[in-house]
């Protein structure tokens, strides 16, 4: 697959996807400065009409979700150079990793409403409290061991210099994201890189 392939499949997921993120209210930003979008796409709003907020159904993050992953394959199959094999065992890898990542996020996200329900009461729970900011730090390190599987997985899978282009692809892919989506809900970011650029 030649990279004019590759930019065009590219672009027309990302125009798809955009389609579908500028019908929605503002991103969420999970502790830590994580955008939902683009994590793990739990934090998006639609409710069918543009410019109204509402949850959107799990089968529409779903489908978004597949397409930023598709995009993102095609995207570093290309600028990793990588052949048929290295690409499919990267997609795994990162589909495993975005997967266990998803729960964390949400599971924070969940500890977090009810930590916030606890100290808003007009007694605070001090056991309660406890075992909610336990859990905060549980998933701390569980997204460090992540963090660490993933970073084993890629020298397993790259070579050095993969390795580097992968970083840089990471950073700069998703900052190009983070953009096109705050462009569709009309707050472009400085800077926002074009689909060719990754």
């Amino acid at each position: 697959m030649n990279a004019v392939k590759i930019c065009l499949m590219a672009a027309l997921l990302i125009s798809a996807t955009m389609s579908a993120f500028g019908q929605q209210g503002p991103a969420t930003t999970q502790p830590g400065g994580q955008n939902d979008t683009v994590a793990g796409v739990q934090g998006v709003q639609n409710s069918g009409q543009p410019g109204r907020g509402g949850p959107m159904s799990e089968e529409k993050r779903e489908e978004v979700r597949k397409k930023i992953d598709a995009v993102r394959i095609w995207r570093l199959t290309e600028a990793l150079k990588l052949d048929a094999n290295t690409s499919a065992k990267l997609s795994s890898l990162l589909s495993a990793i975005d997967r266990q990542r998803r729960d964390i996020h949400r599971e924070q996200t969940e500890t977090i409403s009810l930590l916030r329900l606890a100290v808003k009461s007009p007694k605070p729970d001090e056991s309660k409290i406890k075992t909610h900011l336990d859990k905060l730090e549980k998933n701390h390190h569980a997204m460090q061991e992540l963090m660490n599987s993933e970073r084993s997985g890629l020298k397993n899978i790259l070579t050095i210099e993969q390795q580097a282009r992968y970083v840089v692809f990471h950073r700069d892919f998703m900052r190009e994201m983070r953009s096109m989506i705050g462009g569709a809900h009309g707050n472009p970011r400085k800077g926002g890189m074009g689909v060719g650029n990754g």
